[in-house]
């Protein structure tokens, strides 16, 4: 008896392997639908959209965008960790997939429930001030904290930014008073109104601010100074550690035979590089940063380690 059980475990892995590997042959054989969880406009779906017009040649089938959002984006994540591991789903996603989990109580696992595939693009953000905000550097902002707590408030308009204001709230150990808006345009107008000092904001809506002597810019929030504002300088250079960085990648259902995981990565490589994703994704002042399976792998679980150690720090409760 024993060695019949033997044969036959020893069988249906034979059996599953074979079945794996006409899988990947036939592969793809019909439309690969991407999961957005957002609604559509929003920047990701934009770029989702550039990318998946010209992943149809190196794939030989055309990218199917299915917006799902909701949930905090986790009824998408859902419904990708759900799917069938045959190469026909993927899920875009950006730094809430690792920062849910920390915040939240049901989130997807990033770890278990998906796998990754490729990073596409990087972008930082810029600190702004009010330009009556005295304090002009990240050094002075510190003094100012440290002298009157409560008095330097810092906006955000939620997701990574929010970080922001309580990273640099519990590595400066100062009282800088987090005020959360419901999107960057309210925190933007509060600021220019002067009802906020600080804002974590983007580029696109920040530097027609900037150019207008509404919005002051104090700091970057990248590794190291660069466009488009490469006179300003970098957070990390008084706060060394101090990197706040955002992306957007892709991920899959776990268990995609690796031959389909590496012709997908391959295909996003070929449409990455098109001059015309490239120059879309360039006017959103953000950076194309493809990557293989194993280094997106890398910076999901930094980036959760990161996050999940802010928001212990802050003492933000999980919901």
């Amino acid at each position: 008896m024993p060695m019949k059980n033997a044969f036959r475990a020893l069988m249906g892995a034979v059996i599953g392997l074979s079945a794996a590997a006409a899988l990947a042959q036939a592969w793809p054989a019909k439309p690969v639908t991407w999961i957005v969880p957002f609604s559509p406009g929003g920047p990701a779906d934009v770029i989702a959209r550039v990318v998946a017009l010209k992943l149809a040649e190196p794939l030989g089938q055309p990218v199917i965008i299915f917006n799902r959002g909701g949930g905090t984006t986790n009824i998408g994540h859902g419904m990708a960790a759900r799917a069938a591991p045959d190469g026909y789903t993927m899920l875009y996603v950006v730094p809430d997939i690792v920062t849910n989990p920390s915040l939240h109580k049901g989130m997807v696992d990033p770890f278990k429930d998906l796998a990754p595939l490729a990073r596409m693009t990087v972008q930082s953000y810029v600190l702004v001030a009010n330009p009556d905000f005295e304090p002009r550097t990240v050094a002075e902002i510190i003094a100012a904290a440290k002298a009157k707590p409560g008095g330097v408030t810092c906006a955000s308009g939620g997701g990574l930014m929010a970080f922001g204001c309580e990273w640099l709230r519990t590595m400066t150990k100062t009282d800088i008073l987090h005020v959360q808006y419901k999107g960057n345009a309210p925190a933007l107008t509060d600021l220019i109104g002067g009802r906020v000092t600080l804002l974590f904001n983007l580029f696109n809506t920040s530097l027609p601010q900037i150019r207008a002597g509404r919005a002051r810019p104090v700091a970057l929030t990248g590794a190291t100074r660069g466009a488009p504002l490469p006179e300003v300088p970098v957070i990390a250079e008084t706060l060394p550690g101090f990197v706040l960085v955002g992306w957007h990648g892709v991920m899959l259902p776990t268990g995609v035979p690796r031959s389909i995981v590496e012709r997908l990565n391959s295909a996003f490589g070929v449409a990455l590089a098109d001059p015309e994703v490239t120059k879309r994704i360039t006017d959103g002042y953000s950076e194309i940063a493809h990557t293989s399976p194993e280094a997106f792998g890398e910076i999901l679980r930094e980036d959760f380690a990161k996050y999940a150690r802010i928001v212990r720090d802050a003492g933000i409760k999980v919901e």
